[in-house]
């Protein structure tokens, strides 16, 4: 026969095993992994393409923020002021030349390209595309195929790539090859800095 005294104590134990049991599955559940909860995304919307991931949007190239809904171009797009400096020529008395100009950048069709104009303080080099690149969102890399009128002067970009910094400065180094005033091919390095305006 059970006594009254037994009889709580195994109440008493039972509720503890519950109460032990709630905790558990509650702070199991809180640190268990969000790929885990299928619920994960219910209010998450993606713009633009973007993919709801462990509650966060996945951005494809071209696009950025919370939801996806800023263009990555958006930063590079206006006036720059650009200050050149050549770090390397097979023309000795090139290296160390600066020059600055101000340039032009538009969109393009795509939201992973954008066009500079105005290269190389040249009112005819227009349309240089730049490409975002795919893993980092502040970098840009230039189109090597030459813009009609660089064809025409014997101007070719070689490569090129660039980086921005708190959306208003960026540092690009551009490797070129031209015609020069002796009708011989001259490799240029570039280094390129550019302000917002």
């Amino acid at each position: 026969m059970i006594s009254k005294k037994d009889g709580l104590v195994t109440a008493g134990l039972a509720i503890l095993c519950i109460f032990f049991a709630a905790v558990y599955v509650s702070v199991s559940s809180c640190t268990r992994p969000l790929e885990d909860n299928p619920w994960a995304c219910n209010y998450v919307y993606c713009q633009n393409g973007g993919r709801c991931d462990s509650a966060k949007c996945k951005c494809p190239t071209g696009f950025e923020g919370t939801d996806c809904s800023v263009a990555t171009i958006e930063k590079f797009l206006g006036n720059w002021r650009m200050h050149v400096t050549y770090v390397g020529s097979d023309s000795a008395g090139l290296v160390g030349k600066d020059t600055t100009y101000i340039s032009d950048w538009k969109a393009t069709a795509t939201s992973t390209t954008f066009f500079i104009n105005r290269f190389d303080d040249n009112p005819y080099y227009n349309s240089v595309t730049c490409v975002l690149d795919t893993v980092d969102k502040n970098r840009f890399n230039m189109d090597t195929t030459a813009v009609l009128n660089m064809m025409y002067d014997h101007y070719r970009i070689r490569k090129g790539w660039g980086v921005i910094y708190n959306g208003d400065s960026i540092s690009a180094w551009i490797a070129v090859r031209r015609l020069n005033a002796t009708v011989n091919w001259q490799n240029d390095t570039i280094v390129l800095a550019a302000t917002k305006l």
